[in-house]
């Protein structure tokens, strides 16, 4: 029985390609080779841990360590105290809140010993929130760390986060990698967490951050803690509020927490606790409304503990799609009956299209449909001026760049659209592209992962596959969006001067969702949920205009990736060994 729970769990977080990943590595331990690997070549080496003991930071503020205690076992938290002692950097107190049903007597005994180690045995037990406040008062330092009560941290964790405060003096809020472990002795560790750094739609979508993070007093006393409401989750509604009150925040791309895997943990079952679900969908609910996006619903998402923000447009302002057609494979009647099955009604389109398409038996039927406003015939190498020249003439608010359509699969994806782009501070939105001949998609595109070159996040078997730490099942954001189905504001693509003409038209759409980011601070983001199926695959050239175009800016690291992953063709996020 507790084999077919694993199984149906499994299917539920990571999809059926990730339960079948999951199985292969239970009898294949490449990948736990390859990892341990990875932990040699970025641990600290003994010469490097006796530096950082000796070592004089500008700033050396006191970590209070947080841990809410409810029947913890001695073994775990014996394990915990320890990985707190050992740790480089000495200027930090631990502060335990005890809620167990007995008293921790072998506590006292350690406490008269470490006079950085505060414990408070309660009267009753508060919960997870009610216990972390009470630790919360016995805190004095300039930070606070939050760590599970069987938990465990690297000997470097606190040294590194000092680090990070030094180097970014305005920050008040720090989080870091995570990975799993079963029995830290024995080379258990798995499934490394190598986030990106905060995004507001990921963050949203789910809680990628979970572990290590870090406050800064003065933030903490102003969030006032946890809230009790959301217990379960009340760490994600803890960082909400967190992002949306820190002056800075900082992630430290190195695994710097381990979270223990045991029966009743939700590291180890996310079924353990099912009320988190609704506790964390509650919680980013709350979040949208404090940050006025009112016409915003969360849902669950297609995988546990993955939520879905649905924007509601705020009105049907007039929409333009700019549909470029010039793969022969196009089947036109197809095409018609989608376009007549789409549930927007204020939207006119403009077809472009090569002779070759201009001759096929169903066009002159085709462009008869009351939408397509006119057509135009190009040659192929003409078609970024005349996209811009089409978009400066028309008056529509939003325009929807898009090649090749063969399917689309969701009928409302005009409405969907709309209501991200209303948002104001979304550059570019698209939808998840399909490839018809082929079984990939197109998922983001990310930089920085091999010198001069991008990478395209397909999950080549579509069935099912949502890829590293379910990141293809969520809205979430990229730096570059390039992708054959782009929605823009037209003004923002004015501010922005169009398409940059020297560009291909694979390289202009980078390129703009590039320059929206970069000079207009907007955000990108993909849909999954949203779902157009094309006929040509985008470009794969690493090298191109777009990278000539942009080589200074793409030397710094993706804030939408991690330096820790590589990219490998028909692979997505892979160590970087």
């Amino acid at each position: 029985m507790k084999i077919v729970k694993k199984i149906v769990n499994s299917l539920k977080n990571d999809g059926i390609r990730g339960f079948a990943i999951k199985v292969k590595n239970h009898f294949n331990n490449k990948e736990k080779q390859e990892y341990y690997k990875w932990i040699k070549e970025n641990s600290p080496s003994k010469k490097e841990i006796k530096e950082q003991k000796k070592y004089k930071f500008v700033k050396n503020p006191k970590i209070s360590i947080i841990v809410p205690l409810y029947n913890t076992p001695k073994k775990y938290l014996l394990e915990l105290i320890k990985s707190v002692q050992a740790q480089t950097y000495s200027n930090w107190e631990l502060c335990l809140a005890d809620g167990s049903t007995e008293p921790l007597t072998y506590l006292n005994k350690i406490v008269k010993k470490e006079a950085r180690i505060k414990y408070d045995r309660l009267k009753e037990n508060k919960g997870i929130s009610g216990n972390t406040n009470e630790a919360l008062k016995l805190a004095t330092g300039e930070y606070i760390a939050l760590l599970d009560h069987d938990d465990l941290i690297p000997i470097n964790s606190l040294f590194e986060i000092v680090k990070a405060i030094n180097d970014n003096p305005e920050v008040e809020y720090i989080f870091t990698d995570e990975d799993k472990f079963i029995n830290i002795k024995k080379k258990t560790r798995y499934e490394p967490n190598f986030k990106p750094d905060y995004a507001f739609d990921t963050f949203t979508s789910y809680n990628y951050i979970c572990h290590f993070s870090i406050f800064k007093k003065e933030l903490m006393d102003k969030l006032k803690g946890f809230n009790e409401q959301f217990d379960g989750s009340q760490d994600y509604d803890l960082i909400l509020r967190a992002v949306e009150n820190a002056k800075q925040v900082v992630h430290i791309p190195k695994i710097l927490y381990h979270w223990r895997v045991h029966p009743s943990s939700t590291a180890g079952n996310a079924e353990a606790k099912p009320y988190c679900f609704e506790a964390g969908k509650n919680a980013v609910q709350e979040h949208l409304k404090r940050k006025g996006l009112n016409q915003a619903k969360m849902e669950f998402g297609v995988a546990i503990v993955r939520n879905r923000a649905i924007y509601n447009r705020k009105n049907d302002s007039k929409v333009t799609i700019l549909l470029y057609l010039q793969d022969e494979r196009i089947d036109l009647n197809k095409l018609k009956q989608d376009i007549n099955e789409i549930t927007y009604n204020n939207y006119e389109i403009i077809l472009i299209t090569t002779q070759s398409i201009s001759k096929n038996a169903n066009y002159a039927e085709f462009i008869k449909n009351a939408h397509i406003k006119k057509s135009v015939i190009i040659e192929k190498n003409k078609i970024i001026s005349k996209l811009n020249e089409l978009s400066k003439q028309i008056d529509s608010e939003q325009i929807i760049f898009a090649k090749d359509f063969q399917d689309i699969k969701t009928k409302d994806f005009i409405e969907q659209l709309l209501g991200f782009i209303q948002r104001g501070d979304v550059g570019v939105i698209s939808p998840r592209i399909i490839y018809k001949y082929t079984s990939s998609q197109y998922n983001g595109t990310v930089y920085g992962i091999d010198k001069d070159k991008i990478g395209y996040l397909d999950y080549i078997d579509v069935a099912g596959s949502y890829g590293y730490i379910t990141r293809g099942a969520v809205i979430q954001n990229y730096s570059i969006i390039k992708s054959e189905c782009i929605m823009v504001n037209k003004k923002d693509l004015s501010d922005v001067e169009f398409l940059d003409e020297k560009m291909d038209y694979t390289d202009a759409f980078a390129d703009l969702s590039f320059k929206l980011l970069k000079k207009l601070k907007k955000v990108n983001v993909i849909n999954p949920h949203i779902e157009i199926e094309c006929l040509e695959i985008t470009s794969k050239d690493g090298k191109n205009k777009f990278y000539q175009k942009w080589e200074k800016e793409l030397q710094v690291p993706d804030s939408n990736y991690n330096v820790n992953l590589k990219f490998e063709k028909n692979k997505l996020f892979e160590l970087k060994i």
